[in-house]
């Protein structure tokens, strides 16, 4: 599954859990990261790709409005959906939004189906969920988790998410807290490995089982929640040299 990368922009911290609730109760394919100030969000913006941002219309050291004009300035989100929630529902609010260009936006109060409808007109979830996965022999992972790491084989690979084969052991019981995977790619691709993405675990799926019923080999998938831009162009690059290689 393709994580669509979301960021909250509210200065207040009861406003922003309640949207992460909304969304979490709504949408399993949505990564959250939050900021209080324009400031942090521009930072944020400047650092990691977003497909949208859900932004309070008054901040505490700026505006809603002001900030999407920001963003879309700014080259690695110049074109990230933006939905702009407030508590006016005036015509002469409405009207303002328009004319800064803002056409999704949300009324306080709104629902969590509300929220889950507006979020999926803004990002279609349709388009991340078509990335092409591919599968690059040799390709191996390291899962990271609390108390050990997984060597694992890579059976699939995009830049949102990632698929493994791996033999299981009780060591694994801790595998959904996992966090971070580093991939390593194979010596035709000059050994390059990409160390300690974040990530989110999605399913796992056994494939075989051992004589006591306990799991012997399993199938197991993380959404990548970010990428740096260098990361994300060493990643495109080898995959681009895969497709030559076929």
């Amino acid at each position: 599954m393709s994580m669509r990368n979301l960021l909250i922009v509210h200065g207040s911290g009861t406003t922003r859990n309640r949207l992460k609730s909304y969304i979490l109760s709504e949408l399993d394919d949505i990564a959250i990261s939050e900021v209080s100030s324009s400031q942090e969000a521009i930072q944020k913006c400047q650092e990691q790709k977003f497909e949208l941002v859900l932004c309070g219309k008054e901040l505490p050291d700026s505006n809603g409005l002001a900030l999407y004009k920001k963003i879309h300035t700014l080259s690695i989100n110049k074109e990230v959906a933006f939905i702009l929630v407030t508590s006016t529902n005036t015509a002469e609010n409405i009207k303002e939004l328009l004319e800064h260009g803002i056409t999704h936006y949300l009324v306080f109060p709104f629902t969590s189906k509300e929220l889950r409808d507006k979020i999926n007109s803004a990002c279609d979830p349709r388009r991340w969920r078509a990335y092409e996965r591919i599968y690059i022999p040799d390709t191996q992972a390291i899962i990271h988790t609390k108390y050990d790491e997984i060597e694992a084989n890579i059976i699939n690979i995009s830049i949102n998410g990632v698929a493994c084969d791996f033999v299981y052991s009780s060591e694994h019981s801790n595998l959904l807290g996992s966090t971070h995977i580093t991939i390593k790619f194979p010596a035709e691709y000059n050994s390059v490995q990409v160390s300690n993405l974040p990530c989110k675990f999605l399913r796992l799926n056994v494939l075989t089982w051992k004589p006591d019923g306990t799991p012997e080999r399993v199938h197991a998938a993380w959404g990548i929640l970010g990428l740096s831009i260098q990361e994300k162009k060493i990643m495109e690059q080898i995959f681009e040299e895969s497709k030559e290689r076929a």
